[in-house]
């Protein structure tokens, strides 16, 4: 892992980069499946196995504050050479300060950088007892690939310092999903559908003691 963070003046930036080696099981069992498939099959595991990948990461970011206003933006990559692929994403976030208030304006994006389908295992080539598992795999697969979140985000707020060590803060954020993307979701009900859109208000106290 590198990581170096660099000041001059009002400005400070920072960027890292680590190096890795994961395995998740759940992941390297559905490819191991592939395998009992021959030429094809294995081919499809080597591709996409997450067994012992390698997976790099590198980030990258900025903040400029000279006082009265600021403004801010990082991006980052990460390429885990596997079926989970390769994702980037990045957001710039702008605000100004009135007195104790400050509002502020943030965009961001994340998207995947890799195949996201994946013509699997030749169903048509199999025989009919090899067929229905084969089709339960490839969709599987598919279901993987297809699951990198693809999103943009617009984002209002005003942060409210009631003390010197107590802040409010309220938000507004508008999601819009890509085609066939639930975003980073998670607990996603029956009646949900991908590619849509998601409105979010929020409320929050910090404080430090």
């Amino acid at each position: 892992m590198l990581d170096d963070t660099v000041e001059y003046g009002a400005m400070t930036a920072h960027m890292t980069y680590q190096l890795a080696h994961i395995t998740v099981d759940d992941l390297h069992s559905l490819m191991s499946a592939f395998r009992p498939f021959g030429i094809q099959g294995n081919a499809i595991a080597e591709k996409y196995d997450e067994y012992n990948r390698q997976a790099s990461i590198i980030s990258a970011g900025a903040i400029y504050d000279p006082g009265k206003w600021f403004v801010m933006g990082e991006g980052g990559l990460t390429e885990l050479h596997s079926v989970l692929g390769a994702r980037s994403g990045w957001y710039t976030t702008g605000g100004y300060r009135v007195g104790q208030f400050i509002p502020y304006l943030t965009y961001g994006r994340l998207k995947g950088d890799s195949n996201t389908s994946d013509p699997g295992l030749p169903v048509a080539e199999l025989p009919p007892f090899l067929a229905a598992p084969a089709t339960g795999l490839n969709a599987a697969l598919n279901g993987v690939l297809g699951s990198v979140p693809v999103q943009r985000t617009v984002a209002v707020g005003l942060r409210w310092d009631l003390h010197q060590n107590v802040d409010l803060k309220t938000q507004y954020d508008h999601t819009v999903h890509g085609a066939g993307s639930s975003g980073t979701l998670i607990d996603l009900q029956p009646d949900f559908r991908p590619g849509g859109t998601v409105s979010l208000i929020s409320i929050a106290m910090d404080f430090v003691l």
